[in-house]
């Protein structure tokens, strides 16, 4: 197996993308809003970061690893606006 790459990924038919920043098993998930979800590992670390409803675009703010993030979405080419 390769060595790990942060990525997103967009589900189209759930209108959502979730953004992997490393590798690991997720413990618990942090809901910020309806659309905003953030899952950690047992030790507290941002494993991955979800976002719903992004056709309306995509609220950054309060968001770990934010300008990570907002890379790998605007690698995804999708034309997804950022809010910040």
């Amino acid at each position: 197996m390769g060595k790990f790459q942060p990525h997103a990924v967009y589900d189209q038919e759930s209108d959502a993308i979730y953004v992997l920043l490393t590798d690991g098993e997720v413990e618990r998930s942090t809901q910020l809003d309806d659309f905003r979800i953030i899952d950690h590992s047992a030790d507290g670390a941002v494993i991955g970061v979800e976002f719903l409803g992004v056709g309306g675009g995509v609220d950054l703010s309060d968001i770990p690893h934010r300008h990570k993030v907002e890379k790998l979405i605007n690698e995804l080419d999708l034309g997804i606006k950022i809010f910040a």
